[in-house]
C-alpha cells in the first residue's frame, strides 16, 4: 500500500512538470521525496545533498532512486585572482593604440612623470622600495618593478599594484591596477584631477586616453574580467625604441 502511494505521488509529481530536470531525486518509503544536485549509493546508504551537506539513508528506506537524464551543470570556473596575473604590454594597451595626435590636458613637462615625484629616464636604482618582478620581452627587454612595502595608493585612491617599467634602465612605463570598479571609480577622480579630464575612447565604456606634455596616458576598465588600469608612457623613450624597433 505503501509503495503504491509512493507510486502515485511521483506520478503526479511527473505529470504536472515537476519532475527531476537537472536533478536527482530520492524517494523514500516513508513517502518524502528530496530533490538533489546529486545523489548515489554507498556502503548499503544512499547519499545525497541537502542545505549543502551530505544526508546519508539505508538504503532499505528507499523506494527508488532516480538520476537525472540530462547531463550535469558544469562546475563554476575558479575565482579570477585579486590582481591580474598579465600585465599589459608595456609598449601600449593590449586594446586600443595611442593615435599619433590627441587633443588633451598637458600637465608635465619634459621628463616629469606625473606622478610620485619620478622622472621619465630614472634608473631603478634612483626610486627607492623597488623590487625586481619580471622582464617582458618586448623591445629587447623591459625590465619590471614593483614596490611591494609601499602603501598601494594613487594620491587618495586605493589601488591593487604599480608596475614601473624600465627599457635599458631608463623609466619607461607606469602601470598602476585595480581590481573592481569602486577603485576604478576612484582611481579615475584622482587621475582626472591630476592630470585633467581626458578623452572618452569612442564606443568604449571607461577607456580614455590623454596625449600631451610628454606622456602618454590611458585609463580603461574590463567590465568581464572586473581588472582597471591606469597606463602612462614615455613619449621621448618610446620615440628612441621606435627608431631601434620600427614595426
Amino acid at each position: 500500500m505503501q509503495s503504491k502511494r509512493v507510486f502515485l505521488i511521483f506520478s503526479i509529481l511527473m505529470a504536472i512538470g515537476l519532475g527531476p530536470v537537472d536533478a536527482d531525486m530520492v524517494i523514500l518509503k516513508s513517502g518524502e521525496m528530496f530533490q538533489t544536485s546529486k545523489a548515489w549509493e554507498e556502503n548499503g546508504a544512499v547519499c545525497y545533498y541537502r542545505d549543502g551537506r551530505v544526508v546519508r539513508v539505508d538504503a532499505q528506506a528507499v523506494e527508488r532512486l532516480i538520476h537525472s537524464q540530462t547531463p550535469a551543470k558544469p562546475p563554476p570556473p575558479p575565482p579570477k585572482p585579486s590582481v591580474p596575473q598579465s600585465l599589459p604590454n608595456p609598449s601600449a594597451p593590449p586594446d586600443i593604440g595611442i593615435p599619433e595626435r590627441l587633443p588633451g590636458f598637458q600637465p608635465s613637462v619634459g621628463d616629469d612623470a606625473g606622478y610620485l615625484g619620478v622622472k621619465w629616464g630614472q634608473p631603478p636604482s634612483q626610486i627607492d622600495g623597488l623590487e625586481f618582478v619580471q622582464t617582458d620581452p618586448a623591445y629587447g627587454g623591459v625590465e619590471q618593478y614593483s614596490r611591494p612595502k609601499a602603501r598601494k595608493r594613487f594620491v587618495r585612491a586605493r589601488v591593487d599594484n604599480i608596475v614601473f617599467g624600465f627599457w635599458k634602465k631608463q623609466l619607461y612605463t607606469i602601470l598602476v591596477e585595480v581590481s573592481n570598479y569602486m577603485d576604478f571609480l576612484d582611481l579615475k577622480a584622482e587621475a582626472f584631477r591630476r592630470y585633467g579630464e581626458a578623452d572618452p575612447v569612442p564606443g568604449q565604456p571607461d577607456k580614455y586616453r590623454w596625449r600631451g606634455g610628454g606622456t602618454d596616458r590611458q585609463l580603461s576598465y574590463d567590465h568581464q574580467s572586473d581588472t582597471g588600469y591606469l597606463w602612462m608612457r614615455s613619449q621621448k623613450l618610446h620615440a628612441k625604441i621606435k627608431e631601434q624597433y620600427p614595426e
